[in-house]
């Protein structure tokens, strides 16, 4: 099984492009016509703008299980200081545990896996740019492993 964000993550690049272009546009306009009042608006406008899409955290993210592994490749879509690749890659016995926590608006994905020292818990994985669709395929693929040891 193979669930991936790819259209919507491109949507939502695209969208967050174009936010930004309509929001630089007034600003230039009202510096040449020496408007620097609005113009300052805009600007902040433009600055909470970026900062919500920055404390979203909107990820691209790539879910694939198959009969012995589950990898999940993720990175932010909009990210101003370079892309942080991130992959997590375990083999389905190792799983311990995998939750879908919906906090405000947005899911993460929490997995744990079993290591020879005891439990260890990855990163949370932003689900915030999936479809509900795929967030449920996601959690039924896990929960039906997980009913299954």
């Amino acid at each position: 099984m193979e669930i991936s964000n790819q259209k919507r993550s491109q949507k939502i690049k695209r969208g967050f492009n174009l936010g930004v272009v309509l929001l630089l546009l007034p600003i230039l306009l009202f510096v040449w016509q020496e408007m620097d009042l609005f113009a300052l608006i805009n600007g902040g406008l433009l600055i909470i703008f970026i900062i919500v899409f920055q404390i979203v955290g909107l990820d691209y993210v790539q879910y694939e299980s198959t009969n012995e592994m589950i990898k999940v490749r993720y990175y932010p879509i909009i990210s101003f200081f370079g892309k942080e690749y991130n992959s997590i890659e375990f083999r389905k016995v190792l799983l311990h545990k995998a939750e879908v926590k919906k906090a405000f608006l947005f899911s993460d994905l929490f997995l744990e896996v079993k290591t020879k020292r005891g439990i260890a818990e990855y990163p949370s994985v932003s689900l915030a740019a999936m479809s509900k669709r795929d967030i449920n395929a996601i959690k039924a693929d896990l929960s039906q492993y997980l009913m299954e040891k």
